[in-house]
This record gives structure tokens, sequence and C-alpha cells, in this order.
């Protein structure tokens, strides 16, 4: 009787390994699936809360009459005022807003700062990783600032303040110290993106970019839309590639490379239309 309990003990013990060694190749291989699952979904709510919180802010200044004139303005799917779907078309964007406009003023002046300094600040990796404002300060809850959209690479992501692992989990960052993504002439906004997250391709295939591709930015008050001009592989530490180009309005894509090995950055130039 011993000898079979003992025998029915290690079968038992058998199996349970042979099923934990099954639930953990399981595992491994829905891995990818349920992590981009995931990952996609955090990026369609962060960009619902920051759609939603526009247009919050969008009815409260129809309603206070800052936006006389909303029923000439483009329409979102649900037909209500859209003035962020407005692209700029002018070199410099408004002085003023009708809506956020402390927010809009801060990025003005801090854009026109970083020209007039050289962006000295910009020194290091580090000095890119966080915000030196918090949006809570100015009624956003969402902390983010806008999207950016690349329909050739199916992207859309937020855009939040900061290039760290928490802005860009699932969004992508600002990279502080740049100009802020609002436009205007001497202004080189830099955004990080991951080349790949869990399983979401991101950035993974941005070496598809070509020379006169559109990358569009939406903010709060209107849209931007930037061609593809050229790309370059640097090293982590160098800023120089990504500073402020005088008399241009630009936009840098910033994210790492070669894809799996992460020990440089790929950026992609990018120029207003206008």
């Amino acid at each position: 009787m011993k000898k079979k309990d003992k025998k029915k003990k290690k079968r038992r013990i058998l199996i349970i390994l042979l099923l934990l060694i099954f639930l953990i190749g399981l595992g491994f291989f829905l891995y990818p699936y349920v992590s981009r699952m995931i990952i996609r979904k955090k990026v369609s709510d962060n960009i619902e809360v920051f759609e939603e919180e526009r247009d919050k802010f969008i009815e409260e200044a129809i309603e206070s009459g800052k936006l006389p004139n909303a029923d000439k303005m483009p329409v979102d799917d649900e037909g209500k005022p859209a003035p962020y779907k407005m692209v700029l078309t002018t070199p410099e964007p408004d002085e003023e807003q009708p809506y956020l406009d402390k927010l809009y003023q801060y990025m003005r002046g801090r854009n026109k700062t970083l020209f007039e300094t050289n962006q000295k600040s910009l020194n290091s990796s580090t000095s890119y990783m966080y915000p030196e404002i918090n949006l809570k300060d100015y009624g956003i809850k969402s902390n983010s600032v806008g999207t950016l959209e690349i329909e050739k690479l199916n992207l859309k992501l937020s855009i939040f303040l900061g290039a760290n692992d928490d802005t860009m989990m699932a969004g992508c960052g600002h990279l502080t110290n740049t100009s802020y993504p609002i436009g205007g002439i001497n202004t080189n906004c830099v955004i990080a993106v991951h080349r790949g997250l869990g399983g979401s391709d991101f950035l993974r295939y941005v070496e598809k970019l070509e020379a006169g591709d559109i990358v569009r930015i939406e903010n709060f008050w209107y849209t931007l839309e930037y061609e593809v001009k050229k790309a370059m592989i640097i090293e982590p530490d160098d800023v120089k590639p990504i500073l402020i180009q005088n008399g241009k309005d630009m936009l840098t894509l910033y994210t790492c490379h070669p894809y799996g090995v992460n020990s440089q950055r790929y950026i992609v130039y990018c120029e207003r239309k206008v």
C-alpha cells in the first residue's frame, strides 16, 4: 500500500509540474497579445480623457461668449464645435486664445526664452525627463497637452510633459527644455516615443517615414501639420542635434535605435507646412 501511495503521490507531483510548465509556456505565448491589448486600452483611454477635457474647455468658452463664432468652426464627429481641427497656416500663432490662455501665454513666453538662451538648460539626457510645470495649476487634470498622429504608421498618442518611463508608458513625452507644441518661428518641439512597448509597435517602423510624410499635432487650440524632412542617428547624450534651428518651426521625433538594442537614438526632423 505504501508503494502505491508513493507512486500516486509522485504521479500527482508530476502532473502538477507538467501543468505548471504548460501554464508558464502559455503565459509566455500569450504575454505579447495581452500586453498589446492593455497598452492599446491605455492609449485609447488617455486620448479620450484629453479630448473630453478639451471639449469641456471649449463648451465653457462658448457659454461665456469667448467663442462667439462657434457656428462657423469645424465640428467633431458628434457635430460639436472643434476649433482645434483648424490647421495653423500662418508663420506665427495668435497672440492669445479664448480658453486656457494662461497656459498658452506661458508656452509662448517659454518658447521665446528657450530660443533666446540657446536652451542652456538642455544639457543632458536627464534635463528633459521631468516637466517644469504642473498642468493641474492650469485647471488640466488629464496631464496631456495634445495628441501626436502619424497616419502612415497608424499611430496616435497623447502628448505628456516630460520624457520618462511614466509618461511614455501609454503615450509620448515632450522633452522638457525643448519648445512646447504650439508652433511658431524659432521653435523645435521634440517628442519622444518608444520604439516598441509590450507588443505594441509605437515607433518600431519609424524608418519607413520618408520626406514629405505628414506628422500632426492637435493641441488644445489648433492643429499643426509638419512634413518629414530627414532622419539621423545620434548618441543618447548628444543634445545639439535637437536644439532649435534659427528661423524654423520644427517637430523632431525622438526614439531608441537600433530596435531591440537601444544604444543610440533615431531622430526624424519635420518642418511645419506654411
